[in-house]
């Protein structure tokens, strides 16, 4: 079950930073396409770090892990 809500989460997050990247890199100038490709890395911080916290929270006796 713990891996369904993991999903979940990948796909809470998803849409709107794709969104948010897609426009970005269709909008900003050549030189400043790059910073839509930043969206793609807080996207999976915050990812990840959304199941390390959830993780922690439902079981605090449980070794650390990432996924």
């Amino acid at each position: 079950m713990f891996k369904d809500l993991k999903n979940k989460r990948y796909w809470i997050l998803m849409p709107p930073f794709l969104i948010i990247a897609l426009l970005l890199f269709t909008f900003l100038p050549n030189n400043y396409r790059y910073f839509s490709f930043l969206v793609i890395i807080v996207f999976w911080v915050v990812y990840y770090s959304w199941n390390y916290f959830a993780g922690k929270k439902n079981n605090p006796n449980k070794p650390e892990e990432l996924y």
